[in-house]
């Protein structure tokens, strides 16, 4: 394992836009959050019956039509939508100046055009070549949402979409982390986007990975000894990281600060988590290692633990490896927002705003300890120790990322336990 990137520089974090299940906005997302909110709930957009699994992490409160105009709108898909009010969000929260070649974008997405690839492939199945109307192929394409983003904000910079599955979020501010270090641009807007449609829900479904797995309640229970599966979640988590320099040059105020980026992978089958720790622990090292930091120096794990049985054991063996057992407070989010390509743009948004205020946000679903998960973890929210943060993101197939992030001294965010 090797830290990603080989040059230093010293990387902030200037802004954040968040849509969420949660609702809409950074510090809204991260106040209930904290407050012990969940954003699971029965599906209503589209019908289960026949289903196993009822429950989603949907999107809340989100109208895109408050942020651009219907003409607009007609032409671009859910998540073209979705990417373009997350970015719009994080630019304005950074004040970051557009139209220019100083900023890049790098989007994290495992859903990326599914909406109009489903429609597409539906009306040439029923129709005919015919039937297909052209306008909308463009939307079907991963990088269209990126694209979007770019021509609508002039970002000139390097453009680049990645798909890792779970871990893409970490895996696009990764390489906005390597490329701001390498002086390819001055700020990336970066993170993850995902939603998904019925037919994406309905294949999770039969393929058998969603609780209720093997029977029982269904729910997102990291950690706990009846997780039974994973809840999809969706969002939109952006985030503007630029050098400390462009940063000072502009007098905005930072979040916090990306320390250091760890890349790895575990050898494991095609849609399978990893079956023991010695990939994540390598990558937890390297990140560690990029920051210049020891495991006693941080004081959280945000987990990717996402209430599957093999995934949360293997991630907790992989954490008492490196740090003891119950050696360090550990949190995962997908209690309350589910399983999506986006979710560490999500983990890192919550690290930096609730470790400012001094508080770590609640583990939902996590009542019953499992001996095979010798982790620090507790369903309501705690009090932090400091404002050094480890973030994990492992995807299905065994790409994993890790990052070493450092809050503001000063809170953005009220704390609220």
């Amino acid at each position: 394992m090797i830290p990603y990137g080989a040059m230093r520089s010293n990387v902030v974090v200037t802004g954040m836009g968040c849509v969420s299940s949660l609702g809409v906005g950074a510090d809204l997302f991260v106040h209930r959050l904290l407050a012990g909110e969940s954003g699971i709930r029965p599906i209503a957009a589209f019908g289960t019956d026949g289903c196993r699994s009822h429950t989603a992490a949907l999107l809340r409160d989100f109208d895109p039509g408050r942020y651009y105009d219907a003409m607009k709108l007609r032409r671009v898909d859910e998540g073209g939508r979705l990417g373009l009010v997350s970015t719009r969000l994080a630019i304005g929260d950074a004040a970051l100046p557009t139209n220019t070649d100083e900023v890049g974008i790098a989007l994290g997405t495992a859903t990326s055009g599914v909406h109009s690839t489903v429609q597409h492939l539906h009306k040439l199945a029923t129709g005919g070549p015919t039937a297909v109307p052209a306008m909308g192929f463009a939307n079907t394409i991963a990088n269209a949402a990126a694209s979007l983003c770019s021509i609508e904000f002039g970002l000139r910079g390097p453009n680049v979409t990645i798909g890792q599955k779970q871990a893409s979020a970490l895996s696009a501010i990764a390489f906005a982390m390597a490329g701001l270090r390498q002086g390819r641009a001055a700020a990336f807007v970066c993170g993850g986007m995902d939603d998904f449609e019925e037919r994406f829900f309905t294949v999770h479904d039969r393929m058998r990975v969603l609780s209720p797995v093997g029977g029982g309640e269904e729910a997102s229970r990291p950690f706990d000894a009846r997780r039974n599966g994973f809840v999809l979640g969706a969002g939109g988590h952006m985030l503007v990281l630029e050098t400390g320099e462009f940063a000072a040059r502009r007098g905005v105020k930072p979040y916090g600060e990306v320390l250091g980026v760890g890349a790895g992978a575990s050898a494991c089958a095609l849609g399978a988590w990893p079956t023991e720790p010695s990939g994540i622990v390598g990558t937890m090292r390297a990140a560690m290692a990029d920051a210049g930091v020891e495991p006693s120096d941080i004081d959280v794990v945000f987990a990717s633990a996402n209430s599957t049985p093999v995934l949360d054991r293997v991630e907790s063996q992989a954490i008492a490896e490196v740090f003891g057992p119950l050696g360090v407070p550990v949190v995962s989010i997908k209690g309350a927002v589910g399983e999506y390509g986006a979710s560490g743009g999500a983990a890192l948004m919550a690290a930096l705003l609730g470790l400012a205020a001094g508080m770590m946000p609640p583990t939902l679903g996590f009542e019953r300890p499992d001996s095979a998960c010798p982790v620090d973890v507790s369903p309501s929210a705690r009090s932090a120790r400091g404002r050094l943060a480890l973030i994990n993101a492992t995807a299905d197939g065994g790409a994993q990322y890790c990052l070493v992030a450092r809050a503001a001294a000063d809170p953005r965010l009220e704390p609220r336990a």
